[in-house]
C-alpha cells in the first residue's frame, strides 16, 4: 500500500492487512507519524506524543506476526487516547493545571484491552478540563482546532480525539460521552459517533462516574471500526457494578451478517428537532431532517408522528455531573480555584454551596426525564434528531447564546445529547452533509437500551449510500 492508501484505509482494514502479513505495523506507524508532524501544529490535538514508545510497540507487533502469532483485532493500528483516560507512563493531567506534570502509573481498563488487541498507543489527545465543556480549550494545553476550519472548535469533550481522527493523524481514537462528548465532536468533525448503552464498557476504578451518565467509546471514521472497538473494550469489570456482560455475538459480526439491517424493517421511527424545548439552526434542521427521511426509507422504517416532550435536562444533568467531578477533584482544587477554567470553577463553587434540596430536586428531575423518554419509546423504536443545534462554533468558545434569533442557555447549542446519557440509551451521530459554510452536520439516532446493533445498522446503511466526509487538505502547505 502507498502512504495515501494507508491513510485512506479504515482501522479494520489496516489491522486485517497487518495480521495477514500484507503490511508492517512499523511502516503504517511511520505514515501516521509523518502526518502528525505536518498537521498537529495547526490543530493542537495532542497533549502528549510517545513516538519512541509507539515505535517499540509497532516493532513488537511485527515480531509477533513474524513468529506466526496473531496480536489481535487492532494489530498495529495507531490510536490516540483521550486525555481523561490513564495510559501508563504518559501524562495524566485530566486537562487541568491541578495535575500538571502528573504521569499515570497504570493503564485504565479500556487502554489495557486495546493493548491486548494489538493497538499501538501513539499518545494522548486533548480534552477540556475534566471533560466539562463541549469545546476544547484549557489553561494547560490551550485551544484545539477543527480540521474543517481551524477557526472553529472540534467540540468536546473528546475534541482532541475528534480533530486527530478527522484530520487523518490516526485512524481511530478513544473518547468518552457523559453528555454528548463523543457525538458532539463527531457531528462537528464529520465522523461517525457511537455512544454505547450505559454499562456496556466497564469503567476503571478511578473512572467510575457516580452521575451514571458517562461511557467510554470510540472516535471513528467508519461504523465497523466503531463496532470492532466496542467488541474489543466492552465487557464487565469487578470495580464497576453497572457493567454488563460481553455480547454473545460481536457487533462487527452481527453487522457483517446483515441481520441488524434486516431487523430494522417495519420498526417505528419519529423525528424531533426540539425534544419539546430546543431551538435548532434552520440549515442544520433542514439537512438532518432530510437525511432522517432518506435513511428511514432505506431502512424501511415506519415514520410516525409522536409529540416528543422531554423536560429540560440542563440543571439536573449539570448538578449531578458537577457532584461527580467534585467527588474526584474538589479536595485537590480547594485553595486553587484560580487555576480552574470558568465552567469547572463554577461547578466546584456550586458544589460548595449546594443544599440537600438542590440534590433532591436534581434526582426528581432525572426521574421525570426518564419517565418522559420511556413514554416516547412506548410508541417508537427509533428517534431521530439533529446531533447538535448548530455547526461548530468559535474554537475559543463559548457556545452561541442565540440560535435562529432566539436566546438559548449554555447547553442550547447541544440540547439533543444529554437526555440520552441520563436514560443510558445507545445513540449514534451519522454524518449527513455540509452546511453552506462547508462545515459538517450530524444526524442523531437513538434506540432502546441494549439494542445498539440497530443504530449501528442505521449508520452502516447511511455509510453505504453517502461518500465519507473528508476534511479539506488546506492545512498542508
Amino acid at each position: 500500500m502507498s502512504a495515501e492508501e494507508i491513510l485512506e484505509s479504515s482501522a479494520c482494514e489496516l489491522a486485517d492487512a497487518i495480521r495477514a502479513g500484507k503490511l508492517a505495523a512499523s511502516d503504517v506507524l511511520d505514515v501516521y507519524l509523518d502526518r502528525i508532524e505536518r498537521i498537529e501544529p495547526h490543530l493542537n490535538a495532542w497533549c502528549d506524543l510517545d513516538v519512541q514508545g509507539a515505535r517499540a510497540q509497532a516493532s513488537a507487533i511485527d515480531a509477533r506476526i513474524a513468529r506466526g502469532e496473531d496480536p489481535g483485532l487492532f494489530a498495529g493500528v495507531p490510536i490516540g487516547v483521550k486525555e481523561l483516560a490513564a495510559v501508563k507512563g504518559l501524562s495524566d493531567t485530566h486537562g487541568s493545571l491541578l495535575y500538571e506534570g502528573q504521569i499515570a502509573d497504570h493503564d485504565c481498563t479500556e487502554v489495557a484491552r486495546l493493548r491486548s488487541a494489538g493497538a499501538v498507543i501513539v499518545g494522548k489527545t486533548t480534552s477540556p478540563e475534566f471533560g466539562s465543556t463541549n469545546w476544547t480549550r484549557t489553561k494547560i494545553h490551550g485551544i484545539t482546532r477543527n480540521p474543517w476550519d481551524v477557526t472553529r472548535t472540534p467540540g468536546g469533550s473528546s475534541g482532541g480525539s475528534g480533530a486527530a481522527v478527522a484530520s487523518g493523524m490516526v485512524p481511530i481514537a478513544t473518547g468518552g460521552d457523559g453528555g454528548g462528548s463523543i457525538r458532539i465532536p463527531s457531528s462537528y468533525c464529520g465522523l461517525f459517533g457511537y455512544k454505547v448503552t450505559f454499562g456496556k464498557i466497564g469503567s476503571d476504578p478511578e473512572g467510575f462516574d457516580s452521575s451514571l451518565t458517562s461511557v467510554p467509546g470510540p472516535m471513528a471514521r467508519t461504523v465497523l471500526d466503531a463496532a470492532r472497538y466496542v467488541d474489543v473494550v466492552g465487557g464487565p469489570t469487578v470495580n464497576d457494578p453497572t457493567s454488563t456482560a460481553r455480547n454473545a455475538v460481536p457487533y462487527e459480526q452481527q453487522l457483517l451478517s446483515g441481520e441488524p439491517i434486516a431487523a430494522l424493517r417495519g420498526l417505528r421511527a419519529a423525528w424531533s428537532s426540539t425534544l419539546g424545548f430546543a431551538v435548532t439552526d434552520p440549515e442544520v434542521e433542514e439537512q438532518s431532517h432530510a437525511a432522517a427521511i432518506e435513511l428511514a426509507a432505506a431502512a424501511r422504517l415506519k415514520l410516525v408522528d409522536v409529540d416528543v416532550r422531554i423536560p429540560r435536562p440542563g440543571m439536573a444533568w449539570s448538578l449531578l455531573s458537577s457532584l461527580s467531578t467534585a467527588a474526584d477533584h474538589l479536595a485537590v482544587a480547594r485553595g486553587r480555584f484560580d487555576d480552574l477554567t470558568p465552567v469547572v470553577r463554577g461547578g466546584m463553587e456550586w458544589c460548595e454551596r449546594v443544599t440537600i434540596d438542590d440534590i433532591v430536586h436534581a434526582y426528581k428531575r432525572r426521574a421525570e426525564i426518564l419517565a418522559a423518554i420511556a413514554r416516547v419509546f412506548d410508541d417508537i423504536d427509533i428517534l431521530f434528531t439533529p446531533t447538535t443545534a448548530t455547526v461548530a462554533f468559535d474554537a475559543a468558545g463559548p457556545p452561541p447564546s442565540e440560535i435562529a434569533g432566539q436566546k438559548v442557555s449554555g447547553m442550547g447549542s447541544v440540547p439533543f445529547t444529554a437526555p440520552f446519557n441520563i436514560s443510558g440509551q445507545p445513540g449514534v451521530s451519522i454524518p449527513c452533509g455540509l452546511n453552506s459554510e462547508g462545515l459538517p452536520i450530524g444526524l442523531q439516532a437513538i434506540t432502546r437500551r441494549h439494542m445498539d446493533e440497530l443504530v449501528l445498522a442505521l449508520g452502516l446503511l447511511s455509510e453505504r449510500s453517502r461518500p465519507r466526509l473528508k476534511a479539506p487538505e488546506l492545512l498542508i502547505g
